[in-house]
């Protein structure tokens, strides 16, 4: 309130000094109206009770607008991300490739070299078996020859040919062998005792059945020996054979040659074996 009264009395101050100025008569007219000292304090207090209206909410409420508009674009982004996943399998298929490359197995061979050094030591002692591969066996055969064409009536055509296998075993210092048991490693019931045929020897005569023969025991026992080629008139060895039964000039020679009338069985043809065994150990 004392700024109002301080307030109207510079008013009237003013005015007294615009009255002495302008003359009497302007002072004298003003002087009796108080209206508008009263005009001035309503106006006043308006003008500062409307300074507070400076806190309206109005511009906070223009921001919402804004939101909304970033919160439109952010979905579109989201929609172009999607199709740049599709570029990404073919990236991978160019890394798998360098993948089974051999300097992988490099490393795991020299972490192998520890585990590797015990089978050197195992693979020494077979070595040292074969070294003598012919004393693997109590006998071996010594002698192995086909009597063809011109021996032991045999040939071609010859009905009355031998077709026998002759067989001899023999000791370590070549004596005859008598009571020493052959038999068949094709798995036949055939069981050959020599000495039947003299010192040592045996025979036995080739019908159908081939036969390989090998010594199963002796005197001395159980034995191990050599196995022998198959032999047969029908179905023998061809190696054996070649050049036995005729020659090339003979049209009814058999296997004058391994590309010439060399195909088993043979029917028309005559032959015999002699074979022998000998200890060795």
């Amino acid at each position: 309130m004392r700024f109002y009264r301080f307030k109207s009395v510079t008013m009237l101050a003013l005015l007294c000094l615009v009255g002495l100025a302008c003359g009497p008569g302007l002072l004298f007219r003003t002087s009796p109206s108080p209206t508008p000292t009263k005009t001035l304090e309503p106006r006043t207090p308006v003008t500062f009770k409307q300074a507070p209206p400076t806190d309206t909410p109005a511009p906070t409420a223009t921001l919402v607008p804004t939101e909304t508009a970033t919160a439109t674009p952010t979905p579109e982004p989201t929609a172009t991300s999607e199709p740049t996943a599709t570029p990404l399998p073919p990236e991978p298929t160019p890394t798998e490739t360098p993948l089974p490359v051999e300097p992988s197995p490099t490393p795991a061979a020299a972490e192998d070299p520890p585990a590797a050094a015990a089978p050197p030591e195992q693979a020494v002692e077979p070595t040292s078996a074969p070294a003598l591969p012919e004393q693997e066996f109590a006998y071996q055969i010594v002698h192995y020859k086909v009597l063809g064409e011109g021996e032991n009536n045999g040939g071609i055509f010859n009905q009355g040919g031998l077709h026998h296998i002759f067989l001899t075993v023999l000791d370590e210092n070549g004596n005859p062998v008598d009571g020493a048991v052959v038999k068949d490693a094709n798995g036949s019931n055939l069981e050959v005792v020599t000495g039947s045929k003299g010192p040592g020897k045996a025979e036995i005569r080739m019908d159908w059945d081939p036969y390989r023969l090998y010594v199963a025991s002796d005197p001395g026992g159980p034995s191990t020996s050599e196995t022998s080629n198959q032999m047969n008139t029908a179905y023998p060895h061809i190696p054996d054979i070649i050049g036995k039964l005729g020659s090339i000039n003979n049209e009814y020679s058999v296997c004058p040659t391994p590309d010439i009338r060399c195909t088993p069985p043979f029917y028309h043809v005559h032959f015999s074996y002699e074979i022998t065994f000998q200890k060795v150990k």
